[in-house]
């Protein structure tokens, strides 16, 4: 069945627009009907009766074996199907037909007359859509007929439909996972800066309100962001879009992660819609003076290992989303990163995920998790380590996006 449904104005003088919607059926007079009985004053029968209720693709088996041949054949759209005939009867033909996956959602309506309850629930358990008692009742015949081909028709019209959109998922996920950094860029960023860079992305739908990105901006210093949109999904997906838009455009600032934080909120707040925000980490590395500068819009607290402080420590959250509000200051925060130390941006599926307990790791437990990782230093990917230990926590997969990456100094 195609369901056509068309969405316009309608003018007339002194009437206000309104919207017009129809919908168009495909008429199911059209369908192929297969009858399969052994008795020819039956399928005669039948057939007329079909005839006069408009439908014109009907065709007629004289036993079981010549129904399963058709069946295969022609592939009608339902069948009508007698249960006593010689040689194979209306059972063996009905598990016959089931076992071919092909048959599996075509109607099969058999005539028997049969009023054992027991035989009636054989018959179904065989694989029969409907049952209808002989001598046949017509009207009910042709009523039963119009329902399980309307039914089927739509089923079909549905399936067609959530293929197109599974189709057209893919292919707006293909384009998503190009908006991540390329791995012959983040080669590039490794070879020129003498860093290491690991990271994660998963997402828990087709379409994912994460991203991430890495940029040189100077010959020591390059950018490194997480982005993390509400929600996930189709909305939250054309949100990153956005923001890959907007950030192709605007230069990075050389000293400052809060300016330019500041900038991209004043230029993406008119763009994504109201009630909607992402929260951001956006880090400047400065492989020169060994610092580490970030600045954050409300997005989880940085985890950060300073060689020179001699601890691995929580950095600040601080800041507001960004398309909340225009003119939003945002503050930075500098932390010597030595050689040996490290930066792990994440995304706060880790944080709110909960266990088989039905506890999430939180700020410090996350912290901890990446502790007992660095404990093991025969480890040479450490973000390896700890989302396996991370995903072995909980017995289902994370209901928000994952997003995860690893900068070794």
């Amino acid at each position: 069945m195609e369901i056509v449904t068309s969405v316009g104005a309608s003018h007339s003088s002194g009437a206000d627009e309104q919207g017009d919607v129809s919908v168009k059926l495909v008429d199911i007079t059209a369908c192929k009907i297969l009858v399969v009985d052994d008795e020819m004053l039956i399928r005669e029968l039948i057939k007329a009766q079909l005839s006069s209720a408009g439908f014109s693709a009907i065709d007629v088996a004289e036993d079981g074996l010549d129904g399963v041949k058709k069946i295969s054949d022609t592939k009608p759209d339902l069948v009508i199907l007698d249960i006593q005939m010689p040689g194979m009867n209306g059972i063996d033909v009905l598990k016959k037909v089931r076992a071919d996956p092909d048959f599996d959602d075509m109607p099969i309506i058999v005539e028997t007359g049969h009023d054992d309850k027991a035989f009636r629930n054989e018959v179904l358990r065989a694989g029969a859509t409907d049952i209808i008692s002989k001598p046949i009742d017509f009207k009910l015949l042709r009523l039963r007929v119009r329902t399980h081909l309307e039914h089927r028709l739509l089923v079909l019209s549905l399936k067609t439909y959530q293929q197109r959109v599974e189709q057209e998922l893919q292919a707006a996920r293909s384009m998503q996972l190009q908006l991540l950094p390329r791995e012959r860029d983040i080669l590039s960023i490794k070879e020129k800066y003498g860093v290491k860079i690991d990271w994660h992305y998963q997402a828990s739908s087709e379409l994912s309100g994460d991203c991430w990105g890495i940029h040189p901006i100077t010959d020591t210093k390059f950018g490194v962001f997480i982005v993390d949109f509400t929600g996930h999904g189709v909305g939250a997906a054309v949100n990153t879009f956005r923001l890959h838009t907007v950030m192709n455009d605007l230069q990075p600032d050389i000293e400052s992660p809060a300016r330019y934080l500041e900038k991209l909120n004043d230029q993406l707040i008119d763009l994504i819609p109201r009630g909607q925000f992402a929260t951001i980490n956006y880090s400047i590395i400065d492989v020169e003076q060994n610092m580490l500068t970030y600045a954050s819009a409300g997005h989880t607290s940085p985890i950060i290992e300073s060689s020179s402080m001699n601890e691995v420590f929580l950095g600040k959250p601080d800041g507001l989303p960004i398309g909340i509000k225009k003119s939003v200051k945002f503050e930075d925060h500098a932390v010597a990163l030595d050689p040996g130390g490290f930066l792990f941006l994440y995304s706060d599926a880790l944080i709110e995920t909960p266990d088989e307990e039905a506890i999430s790791l939180e700020d410090d437990g996350l912290l901890k998790l990446v502790c007992k990782t660095l404990s093991q230093s025969n480890e040479k990917r450490p973000l390896e380590v700890l989302l396996n230990d991370f995903y072995a926590r909980s017995p289902a997969l994370p209901s928000d996006d994952v997003t995860a990456i690893w900068v070794q100094r």
